[in-house]
Formats: C-alpha cells, sequence, structure tokens
C-alpha cells in the first residue's frame, strides 16, 4: 500500500483513524504542509531490537566489537563453539 499522509489536525481530532492506517502503511504526519513525523508499523521484535540499540551498553559492546574485528582480533565459529561447550555447525 502507499503511503499517506495526514495533517496534525488529522493527528489530533481522528487519532484512532490514523493509527488505524498506520498499520497498514507507513504514515506521514504534516505540519502546514511540511512533514514532520513518520508512523510506522512494527512488530514486537523490530520494537525490542531498537530498544537494544538505544542501550548505552549495548552501543558501547558494539563499538568494541567493530574495533576488535578491524585491529584483527577475531575467534574462529570453531573455536568460539568449543570453547562454549557447543557442537561446531
Amino acid at each position: 500500500m502507499a503511503i499517506q499522509y495526514r495533517t496534525m489536525k488529522d493527528l489530533k481530532e481522528r487519532t484512532t483513524s490514523v493509527l488505524q492506517a498506520a498499520r497498514k502503511a507507513d504514515v506521514i504526519i504534516t505540519l502546514r504542509g511540511e512533514p514532520k513525523a513518520l508512523l510506522r508499523r512494527i512488530s514486537r521484535d523490530e520494537l525490542e531490537g531498537l530498544i537494544l540499540l538505544e542501550s548505552k551498553g549495548v552501543r558501547r559492546l558494539l563499538e568494541q566489537a567493530v574495533r576488535e574485528i578491524r585491529e584483527g582480533r577475531t575467534v574462529s565459529l570453531e573455536k568460539l563453539a568449543t570453547r562454549s561447550g557447543v557442537a561446531a555447525p
């Protein structure tokens, strides 16, 4: 389905209708003709992923992992499996 455009007035006066539209397609909210917000349907898994990415601790771990990869400090899948006591694929 195509992107829908709704005004801030629509959002204020017809919130339920706008949210129902966002279940089917992306909805761009405009104010005086300028886009101000995007309403998008997301799954529970996507929400959990967004929450994780907003976590300072998780971001620090990801940044550290990227640094280690760039420095060549990696571990093969086989070694990781052995260390974890799991059979390698």
